[in-house]
């Protein structure tokens, strides 16, 4: 029965937020345009604020839920627990309702970590965000502001969790791979907030 529920996690994970809004709202394929994405950040670039907000909400909640479940129904199985937040992250890395070509994971991740500890999560949302005032760099505020969050985990939780969040922090790298490359260049796109924002004088 645990592995059907992580499935049933997996499928969970699977909606395909920004796939599904861009064809219907726009009549096309988000993955067609700027980054080749379904995540709210490529969303957002092409959209407009709104749509961004919107799909975000959608993505946390596939993972949030998928962990609210796995509490209720496995309060004393942590690998079951630790497992829900995983499948989560994979199909929307990974969905199978959209040819297994998803976001990026940043807004699941992050869900999955407030709904194994809702404090640790929003200590390290509110770490995101200021990272993404600092930076005006969305990849580098999420991949920092995550592995941090990992390490945290890895030191303070039971092992299990700190394992499966240093996993997760290091599938986020994996799914950055591209914008740590151009991170790497100084050429990685930056948004249009925060102290470092674009001029008209630069990229």
């Amino acid at each position: 029965m645990q592995f059907i529920f992580l499935f049933i996690c997996y499928l969970l994970g699977s909606i395909p937020t920004g796939v599904w809004y861009s064809k219907m709202k726009h009549q096309i394929d988000v993955r067609e345009l700027g980054s080749g994405n379904s995540g709210a950040t490529n969303i957002g670039r092409n959209f407009g604020f709104k749509a961004a907000v919107f799909v975000s909400v959608i993505d946390v909640l596939k993972g949030l839920v998928a962990m609210l479940l796995a509490h209720y129904f496995y309060p004393h199985t942590d690998w079951v627990i630790m497992g829900a937040g995983i499948a989560a992250i994979l199909g929307h890395a990974y969905p199978i309702f959209a040819n297994f070509r998803g976001g990026k994971v940043v807004a699941t991740s992050f869900a999955v970590l407030a709904g194994y500890n809702f404090f640790i999560g929003l200590s390290f949302v509110l770490v995101l965000f200021i990272l993404i005032y600092l930076t005006s760099t969305i990849s580098l505020a999420a991949i920092t502001s995550y592995s941090l969050a990992a390490l945290y985990v890895l030191f303070t939780q039971p092992l299990i969790f700190g394992l499966g969040f240093v996993a997760i922090a290091a599938f986020m790298i994996y799914r950055h791979r591209t914008n740590v490359v151009r991170l790497m260049k100084g050429e990685e796109s930056r948004i249009n907030f925060g102290l470092r924002k674009p001029t008209n004088n630069s990229k």
